[in-house]
C-alpha cells in the first residue's frame, strides 16, 4: 500500500489508528517520522502538527471527507 501523504509515493508501513483502532493514514517511514515530531516537538507548534495531520491523510480535500 502507497503512503497516504500527499503526494508521496513510498510504501506505507505505519499504520495510524484512531481512538476507536481505526485506520486513518498509513505512513511511510519519513512521514511517520514527521507526525511524531511534530507532535513532540518543544515547543509545542499547532500549525506544525495541522499541517503533518493534513497532508498524512491527503491533503486538505481527502481529509474533509474523514470529517464530513
Amino acid at each position: 500500500m502507497e503512503c497516504t501523504w500527499r503526494d508521496c509515493e513510498s510504501d506505507g508501513t505505519n499504520p495510524q489508528l484512531d481512538n476507536k483502532k481505526r485506520e486513518w493514514a498509513n505512513l511511510c517511514q519519513e512521514h511517520h517520522d514527521e507526525i511524531e515530531n511534530s507532535i513532540a516537538a518543544d515547543p509545542f507548534e499547532p500549525k506544525r502538527l495541522m499541517r503533518a495531520w493534513i497532508k498524512a491523510q491527503g491533503g486538505a480535500k481527502e481529509a474533509s471527507k474523514r470529517i464530513f
